[in-house]
């Protein structure tokens, strides 16, 4: 199939089994492409995957179609109900817990800090990451 030859243009459909069978035996074979097969028995250059569906279709190939979703599924999203509003008491409350929390983590990563310069000067190591390394 070095050369093109005129052949004449037919469809996909218009390819009965015995041949579809044929054409799929010969890419198995191993001797040609897919396109080559294509443009051979139909004279079109392009065969968009009609030989990977015949094969599937006929049972050459057993595996199914993989394919990722084209949307994410509302399901995946969780939706609050009226039930679940906080009124604004409750509200308050929880940015009230929320700024002690922050508050003590503040601290808590200052005591860390001292801790770890007064280690490097008693010890005399460096201890804290430079900000130059990786």
């Amino acid at each position: 199939m070095d050369k093109k030859e005129n052949v004449p243009i037919r469809h996909g459909n218009e390819i009965s089994v015995a041949e579809r069978h044929q054409m799929i035996q010969e890419y198995l074979s191993g001797g040609y492409t897919k396109q080559e097969i294509w443009y051979k028995y139909t004279g079109k250059t392009e065969e968009h995957g009609g030989l990977l569906k015949w094969m599937r279709m006929y049972g050459y190939i057993d595996d199914e179609i993989k394919r990722r979703p084209r949307f994410t599924s509302i399901i995946n999203f969780p939706i609050m109900d009226n039930s679940e509003d906080l009124n604004k008491s409750e509200l308050v409350a929880r940015i009230k817990q929320l700024e002690k929390e922050l508050q003590d983590t503040k601290l808590r990563e200052e005591g860390y800090r001292l801790m770890i310069e007064i280690a490097e000067k008693t010890f005399k190591i460096p201890i804290s990451k430079k900000s130059d390394t990786k």
